[in-house]
């Protein structure tokens, strides 16, 4: 049995939809989508949706080659007294993230560290970001991707 999964691109803010199946196994539309990428464990293909209707672009038709990549990071990893990057547990890097952001604001004050969010956030999960930077964090820098992602695409395009 072949299992597709409906979702949407991770990227930029349009969420266009797609289909993502084990690589091989979807038939690939006349806009090129379907394309999947050396090593791919899935392909993505689109599906009809407001945004897209039915098309991707090249990121959304490459994502799926992300997940089986050499270079994809599936552990923390931390720099040793040698230099080197080293695997470490999840407790581990997230207590040393939050020591460095506490010794950040004690020294530079609570604006010097912010947070940067993403155009595929949902309403919701903006707005507990910005909750997140003004309360826990106590700063007021937040800014989201479009500044730079979408900026040059609109241009490009």
């Amino acid at each position: 049995m072949t299992m597709t999964t409906r979702t949407h691109c991770p990227y930029c803010a349009l969420q266009c939809a797609m289909r993502l199946a084990p690589a091989g196994r979807t038939a690939v539309p006349a806009d090129g989508a379907g394309a999947a990428g050396a090593g791919a464990v899935l392909e993505a293909s689109g599906r009809d949706f407001p945004t897209n209707r039915g098309g991707l672009c090249r990121k959304g038709w490459t994502s799926p080659a992300l997940l089986n990549s050499p270079e994809r990071l599936t552990a923390p990893l931390l720099r040793g007294a040698d230099s080197e990057l080293h695997p470490v547990s999840w407790d581990e890097a997230l207590d040393r993230a939050a020591d460095a952001v506490r010794a950040a604001r004690r020294r530079h004050g609570a604006d010097s560290v912010g947070v940067f969010g993403s155009g595929g956030l949902t309403n919701e999960k903006a707005y507990q970001l910005g909750k997140f930077a003004r309360l826990a964090l106590g700063t007021s820098r937040i800014d989201y991707n479009g500044r730079f992602c979408m900026a040059s695409a609109a241009a490009a395009g």
